[in-house]
């Protein structure tokens, strides 16, 4: 019997030579999962398996392996990030000049930031504040508010400023009304600092990052006000640890704890105030040890 091949109308694929150059040490599955993979762009070894009715997903993971070592596929991590599109250069002096003969808000922006920080500002500083309204699309009176809260804490720099505005995008702060309203928030998280870290006896200031945020979250987040923070203190006695109290605390608002009655309450709630202790002022009088040995022997009686 002679073959030939047949007339292909249309339905055939290109096939690369370097398949051809393995047929001697390329296995059955192997080519067969390059040709599908050729016709069809999938690489996923589970399709694989099944279109193929191939043993495992071993054996299509083997085939795709092969082919990535011989040249025809190419590996790459899944969760890789590409890259982000570069940002755009900062504005320079000649542009800023330009752009505040019709943007009066820049001309603000300046003079705002010059009497923040008390000098004149550099060209390459004042190229980085224009970018921050321009480029970054921070609102101009958000900007200003920044800038009268780091001076006020004596941070007058282009990178304090620059750093806050970042941390007061992540809080969701983007215009000028909420802005003053977070600087009305960020005075009475100080004034909660200062109250717990006069509880602790230590000056606010020797409070880490990590606990201003526990605190914060006692009061933001549980609900809770002075008098509980207080009560915390009470109960832990003589530990003046701020991450003790915080597991107090954590405790409370999972059991539902929210007021001191709850935790005071005569019938605790899930075990809460255990270690309370309850002692009369005065004795009661009552010794039920006395006179114990001359007490006439009580013996159970027998029906």
């Amino acid at each position: 019997m002679i073959y030939r091949l047949k007339p292909q109308h249309g339905d055939s694929i290109p096939v690369p030579q370097l398949i051809f150059s393995k047929l001697g040490i390329a296995e059955e599955y192997n080519v067969r999962v390059a040709l599908y993979v050729i016709a069809t762009g999938i690489t996923d070894p589970d399709k694989i398996c099944a279109d193929l009715k191939l043993r495992s997903r071993l054996t299509a993971e083997s085939a795709l392996s092969f082919w990535a070592g011989a040249g025809l596929l190419e590996r790459y991590e899944e969760n890789t990030v590409t890259a982000e599109p570069s940002a755009p250069a900062p504005m320079t002096w000649s542009e800023i000049a330009a752009a505040s003969r019709t943007d009066p808000m820049i001309t603000s922006l300046i003079q705002c930031a010059q009497d923040g920080f008390g000098h004149p500002l550099s060209h390459s500083e004042m190229e980085k504040l224009v970018a921050l309204y321009m480029q970054d699309g921070y609102d101009p009176e958000t900007v200003m508010l920044c800038l009268s809260y780091i001076s006020g804490r004596s941070k007058r720099t282009m990178g304090a400023l620059v750093h806050e505005l970042k941390v007061w995008r992540a809080e969701g702060v983007e215009t000028g009304e909420q802005a003053d309203a977070h600087l009305k928030l960020l005075a009475l998280r100080e004034q909660r600092e200062q109250y717990v870290a006069g509880l602790l006896g230590i000056p606010s200031s020797e409070l880490t990052l990590g606990g201003r945020k526990a605190i914060a979250r006692w009061y933001e987040v549980y609900g809770y006000d002075d008098a509980m923070i207080q009560e915390t203190a009470v109960q832990a006695g003589p530990k003046k640890d701020l991450w003790y109290w915080n597991s107090i605390l954590k405790t409370w608002n999972a059991k539902g704890l929210r007021t001191i009655h709850d935790v005071r309450g005569p019938i605790p709630m899930a075990g809460a105030s255990r270690n309370i202790r309850v002692d009369r002022e005065s004795p009661s009088g009552n010794d039920f040890l006395k006179d114990a040995m001359n007490r006439p022997l009580r013996r159970k009686r027998k029906d």
